[in-house]
């Protein structure tokens, strides 16, 4: 199985969720892996999605949609051999949340 990774970061904003940005990772099959090993996967999709998100859900072929807050990033982020792609994506959720934004990555698979 080879899978496409769509991940997109939110950040909440007044009472919305907004896509702040939108990421890309190598491997499907590599980070279903991290998710399963992290217990993070098959969560389904986050409460109230944003427009990124919402997009992800209407996509007939998604599977595998999870969310992630900040500090499960980081845990993942550590479990990983690739010391590029998710702590980038950890760094940039850093700055939403350090301005005071609560900050998610949302993930699915096509």
């Amino acid at each position: 199985m080879s899978a496409l990774v769509f991940a997109v970061c939110e950040a909440r904003i007044g009472e919305s969720w907004y896509e702040v940005a939108s990421f890309e990772h190598g491997s499907g099959r590599h980070l279903l892996a991290l998710l399963d090993e992290a217990t993070l996967s098959g969560r389904g999709w986050p409460p109230e999605p944003g427009a990124g998100a919402r997009a992800g859900q209407e996509e007939a072929q998604a599977f595998g949609a999870t969310f992630l807050t900040g500090p499960e990033l980081a845990v993942l982020a550590a479990a990983d051999d690739d010391p590029i792609t998710l702590p980038a994506w950890q760094a940039f959720a850093r700055v939403y949340e350090d301005a005071g934004a609560a900050v998610r990555v949302v993930l699915w698979f096509v």
